[in-house]
């Protein structure tokens, strides 16, 4: 009996580490159609060096010439996700862990061209 038990143990040891791998898998992809889309949707209220705005997205703040700038801050993708990041979370946009990699996989096919 307690051989059996430890097969089925073992069993459902795999079980549980294959679907996490696959479900890591899955979302270590990101969609940069999706995170386009997720970009050019953000509209918050929001006061911006000292101006109100009703309809605040990223290029209230961010102008094209910011992501193809010589001296920009980021410099790997692994620092655009985290500055997606910095802007979700400071501007309360709301996106999820995996939209936040969306859009960063968007702006790095569209800009930066990082190796992800």
């Amino acid at each position: 009996m307690l051989n059996r038990l430890t097969k089925f143990s073992s069993f459902g040891h795999i079980l549980g580490v294959s679907a996490a791998l696959i479900m890591s898998s899955n979302l270590a992809a990101a969609d940069a159609e999706n995170g386009q889309a997720l970009y050019h949707e953000v509209e918050i209220e929001r006061t911006i060096r000292g101006e109100e705005y009703t309809d605040a997205n990223c290029e209230t703040c961010h102008e094209a010439s910011l992501y193809s700038s010589a001296d920009r801050k980021v410099t790997t993708y692994a620092k655009l996700e985290a500055f997606v990041e910095g802007c979700n979370t400071n501007l309360d946009v709301g996106w999820f862990p995996e939209d936040v990699s969306d859009v960063a996989s968007y702006l790095n096919k569209e800009y930066y061209k990082f190796k992800e």
